[in-house]
């Protein structure tokens, strides 16, 4: 009997961030000494949770139903608005499912994390007492609601440390950032351009905003920490290679997650798990604050890292150059196949599209009204594309279709061991979401993001061109469309009918003309009225359309004259013309007698040679048979 599958629901946020791809790299390699675990993991891009994208960004974490797994892991401190958290609480709580929380604390869920108060002494307790620094510059991160998250905990710890050793309120100021580099570069220039003093020390609640805030430094000339001292949190790999080099309090991330993981294990057998763990932390006191340089001791390993990511990045760009020009040079329909074809620009593993069923009709259907914006994930989603594995579709269909319910026992995704999952959206449309079964290899690089924002554009753009096409083709139609028949009217005439001619006269065949005309139109109008007029006109035209091959032109040519355009000798058109308007009289399904002259000519070698001859000739001859009825000579149709 073989061991039992571990499937679990894995919740981050900013994937292209470090402190992520670091986590993710630590639950692949976990991964492979735990062959019953299978991770989903459900993450959105970068900063897009400060801009218009965040509500559409957010939707990823609708996507599983925790009831259908085993587990579930919350990198909760990537996950900076309080309002989504409470609501995953929730969820995770009426799912009954062992849960674990890194970085902020979740009812339901066991805490794994740093000491972050402690840790946070241990820093501005080193600048205050080591460095002697007075006035401060703090950058705070995104501090939560209700108080529960690292953010919170660094200020407190700072702010307790300013105040044990009896720093002035008025020598400290607070500037709210978001835990972005930006951010941090905006406090420096904001400061600058204020006149006010440089502080002794910036103090920054973590690594991106402190070097945000140190390159914004080196740009106005500033020297550091000569004249103002820069601290950051978290150990990223970014702070060590930074010049100088990033003061830091170093968090292994690779241990926290595997502890977090271990800890999930643990909780799935029923065992007894504290309800709160920290992982170790390191200080590290190093040239940005004045300590001395240990950088050297580092050098080999940031050679190779270097040499590595060069080589990747050179490898990407020549890759994104040839999806980029067959993306610009594919037709709207071949968008996804191109897709597939470059799928390993995201890395060796497989990729998956999966499109909202709502999305993927839409960009196939004749419905082109229908606004789908706002809309969230559907209950069925496409399998729209697939690079790495070869599967058939129909032209133009999607490969299979899957329910969000069976989302965690899905076909193919099932057999893989990690899947990323990231929402698809572009201006407020849900597209759906895409899959990768590797971390992607230029996550480090902040590269990747660009390739799936290339692939949305491109994607929506097909949409909204195919759009475009159907509308036109609709706005063609009615006006090349007669209203009351659907049968082409003079504008189709002009537009189509010479070359239905020249097709028939091409592959040497020859063109015969029909031209109908309803007998006593008049008679019909005053007796019966208009609406009446109206249907003996529509019944023209279905007796027409039944009565003719598909490829035979039709049209109303005005009021109550019909004409048809065929090839001879392809059918006897006016013999079934004439035998459908009799089952039609017999049929009693009109109040009036429906009478129908025809006139009907075919080109001979001597005869016209143009299309409006034709038609001369044609209604020549409906006149005489309109004639001969009225004499008695010919029996009506």
């Amino acid at each position: 009997m073989g061991e039992r599958r571990i499937n679990i629901a894995y919740l981050t946020a900013d994937w292209n961030r470090e402190l992520v791809s670091v986590a993710l790299g630590a639950v692949a390699k976990y991964l492979e000494s735990h062959s019953e675990v299978y991770v989903q993991v459900f993450d959105c891009f970068s900063f897009a949770l400060y801009s218009e994208r965040a509500n559409s960004a957010f939707q990823i974490y609708d996507l599983p139903d925790f009831r259908n797994y085993d587990a579930v892991l919350v990198q909760s401190h990537e996950i900076t608005d309080t309002g989504v958290l409470r609501k995953l609480e929730k969820r995770i709580m009426e799912a009954n499912v062992p849960a674990i929380s890194v970085g902020a604390k979740m009812k339901g869920c066991t805490y794994i994390g740093t000491d972050d108060y402690s840790a946070f002494r241990e820093m501005t307790t080193h600048i205050v007492k080591k460095h002697h620094a007075k006035s401060f510059l703090f950058l705070q991160g995104c501090e939560r609601d209700d108080g529960s998250g690292e953010a919170e905990l660094r200020r407190q710890a700072f702010e307790d440390v300013c105040r044990e050793n009896g720093i002035l309120e008025e020598n400290i100021s607070f500037y709210v950032g978001n835990w972005d580099s930006r951010k941090g570069k905006a406090a420096v220039e904001e400061l600058l351009s204020s006149g006010r003093p440089l502080p002794d020390a910036i103090v920054s609640a973590n690594d991106e905003m402190a070097l945000g805030a140190l390159g914004a430094l080196t740009d106005a000339g500033i020297k550091v920490p000569q004249e103002v001292m820069v601290t950051g949190y978290d150990g990223i790999m970014s702070a060590s290679l930074s010049a100088p080099r990033l003061s830091t309090i170093h968090r292994n991330f690779d241990n926290l997650i595997t502890t977090a993981l271990d800890t999930l294990m643990a909780k799935i057998r029923k065992e007894e798990v504290p309800d709160l763990i920290y992982s170790p932390y390191q200080a590290v006191f190093s040239e940005s604050c004045g300590c001395a340089d240990d950088s050297l001791a580092e050098l080999p390993r940031i050679k190779r890292m270097y040499y590595a990511n060069a080589r990747q990045q050179e490898k990407f760009y020549i890759q994104q150059d040839h999806l980029t020009a067959d993306l610009f040079n594919a037709s709207h329909y071949r968008i996804l196949e191109t897709i597939e074809k470059h799928y390993q620009i995201f890395g060796e593993g497989n990729l998956y599209i999966y499109a909202n069923d709502y999305y993927f009709d839409h960009y196939l259907s004749e419905d082109i009204e229908e606004d789908l914006e706002g809309r969230p994930f559907s209950d069925t989603f496409l399998l729209a594309g697939c690079g790495g594995r070869k599967l058939q579709r129909e032209e133009h269909k999607a490969y299979m279709r899957i329910s969000k319910s069976e989302l965690a026992g899905a076909p193919l995704l099932r057999e893989e061991r990690m899947t990323i999952f990231y929402a698809l959206h572009c201006k407020g449309i849900n597209i759906g979401f895409l899959v990768l079964t590797q971390l992607p290899s230029v996550a480090e690089m902040h590269l990747h993001e660009n390739i799936v924002n290339l692939c949305v554009f491109a994607i929506e753009n097909a949409r909204q061109q195919i759009r475009s096409e159907k509308l036109n083709t609709k706005l063609n139609a009615l006006y090349t469309r007669d209203q009351l028949t659907g049968l082409y009217n003079r504008f189709g005439y002009d537009e189509l009918a010479d070359t239905v001619f020249e097709d028939i006269n091409g592959h040497g065949g020859d063109v015969h003309v029909l031209f109908l005309d309803i007998d006593d139109m008049k008679g019909i109008n005053d007796h019966y009225g208009h609406e009446k007029g109206d249907l003996a006109i529509r019944t023209v035209s279905r007796v027409m359309k039944g009565s003719c091959r598909k490829d035979d032109f039709k049209m109303r040519y005005g009021g109550d004259e019909f004409v048809i355009i065929t090839e001879a000798g392809k059918a006897d058109v006016k013999g079934r013309l004439k035998e459908n308007f009799r089952k039609v009289n017999e049929s009693g399904e009109l109040p009036f007698y429906l009478g129908v002259s025809i006139g009907d000519y075919t080109v001979k070698d001597k005869g016209p040679k143009t299309l409006d001859d034709l038609l001369r000739r044609a209604d020549e001859l409906m006149y005489l048979e309109k004639e001969r009825k009225k004499r008695g000579v010919v029996p009506d149709v």
